[in-house]
C-alpha cells in the first residue's frame, strides 16, 4: 500500500514539473513596480498637441517665455531638422538611419537673453521609448586647483591660484571636477546635484511627457554681473575647432578646457539600456547683423 502511495506522489510531482516548464514566458514588468501592479496610465497624454502624431516615438519642443511674462505661457520656437522638416519628431516607423536626428534652433540674441527656456520632450508610444533621457549641454570651465606655493620643496612648488568663477571673488579648486561652478552651460542649473548627476530621465509609462525650465541668463547671471553680456548659458554652437582649444579666463567669460564640450542630447532607452531613438540639439543666438558685425549678446560664434 505504501509503495502505491509513493508511486502516486512521484507521478504527481513529475506532472507538476512538466506543467511548470511548459508555461508561456511572462510579459516584462517594469522593475520599479510590484509584479502584481499594472503600469499607471500616463498623467500627461500628448494627444492634445496636434503637432505630435500618434506614432511618434520621440519628440522635443523648445519654448521661450519673456522673464517679465505673468501668464506662464511658453511659445514653441521653430526648428530646422536634419530630416528637412520643421518639427523635432521621430516616428516609430522611421528607418534606422533616421532614428538619430539633429534639431537646430536660432533665437534673436536679446530675446534669448531675457527669456526663460523650456525643454519639453516626450513620446506618444511608451513601448517604443520606455526610458526617456535628457542630458543638457555643459563644458568644463577650468580644471585648476588652488595650490599654495612652497619654495622650500624639492623641486619648488610654484603654486596655483585656482579658478575664480564669474561673479565671485573667491578662488576654488577644480582639479577633482566636483564643484559645479567649475562648469558652464545649462546642466549646472538644470540638473540637481550636478556634476554628480550628469542628466535627467523619466519613465514614460508613468508620464509620457516632461518639461524642464531654465531661467533666463539675465535673471540667473550665471556668467556674472556687469561687463560683456553673454548667451553662453543656453547656446552650444561652438565649432569643432574651438572645442579642441583651451581658453583662459577673459572678459567674455568663454573660458573652457579643450575637449570637454558636451551637447544637448535626448534619447529613448529600453529596459536593457539600448538606445532606440536620439535627438541632438544645437541652439544659437541670432545677431542683428548676419555678417557678424553687430554682436550685442555674445555666444560661441
Amino acid at each position: 500500500m505504501k509503495t502505491a502511495i509513493y508511486l502516486l506522489l512521484a507521478f504527481l510531482f513529475l506532472a507538476a514539473s512538466v506543467i511548470s516548464c511548459s508555461e508561456e514566458p511572462k510579459a516584462l514588468i517594469p522593475t520599479d513596480l510590484p509584479s502584481t501592479e499594472e503600469p499607471e496610465t500616463p498623467t500627461n497624454p500628448v494627444n492634445s498637441d496636434p503637432t505630435v502624431a500618434a506614432d511618434t516615438a520621440l519628440y522635443f519642443r523648445l519654448g521661450l517665455q519673456w522673464e517679465s511674462a505673468v501668464d506662464g505661457t511658453f511659445v514653441d520656437w521653430p526648428t530646422s531638422t536634419s530630416l528637412g522638416g520643421d518639427r523635432c519628431n521621430i516616428s516609430v516607423a522611421s528607418p534606422l538611419a533616421q532614428r538619430n536626428i539633429t534639431c537646430a534652433f536660432s533665437i534673436p540674441e536679446a530675446r534669448l537673453f531675457y527669456s526663460h527656456v523650456n525643454f519639453k520632450m516626450g513620446t506618444s508610444v511608451a513601448s517604443a521609448c520606455p526610458i526617456l533621457k535628457f542630458r543638457p549641454y555643459y563644458y568644463v570651465r577650468s580644471n585648476l586647483d588652488v595650490v599654495a606655493p612652497d619654495p622650500a620643496a624639492m623641486p619648488p612648488i610654484l603654486g596655483s591660484p585656482g579658478y575664480t568663477p564669474p561673479g565671485s571673488d573667491t578662488a576654488i579648486s577644480c582639479g577633482d571636477g566636483k564643484d559645479k561652478s567649475c562648469y558652464g552651460g545649462a546642466a549646472p542649473t538644470l540638473v540637481p546635484e550636478f556634476p554628480k548627476n550628469g542628466g535627467l530621465y523619466f519613465l514614460t509609462h508613468i508620464n509620457s511627457e516632461s518639461a524642464y525650465k531654465l531661467g533666463s541668463e539675465n535673471s540667473l547671471r550665471y556668467y556674472g554681473n556687469g561687463g560683456v553680456l553673454v548667451n553662453y548659458l543656453v547656446t552650444n554652437n561652438l565649432d569643432p575647432v574651438g572645442r579642441g582649444i583651451t581658453v583662459a579666463t577673459n572678459s567674455n567669460k568663454n573660458e573652457r578646457v579643450e575637449d570637454t564640450f558636451f551637447d544637448y542630447h535626448i534619447s529613448c532607452v529600453n529596459y536593457w539600456g539600448e538606445t532606440l531613438y536620439e535627438i541632438n540639439l544645437f541652439i544659437s543666438d541670432e545677431n542683428f547683423d548676419d555678417s557678424g558685425g553687430v554682436d550685442n549678446y555674445i555666444d560661441w560664434n
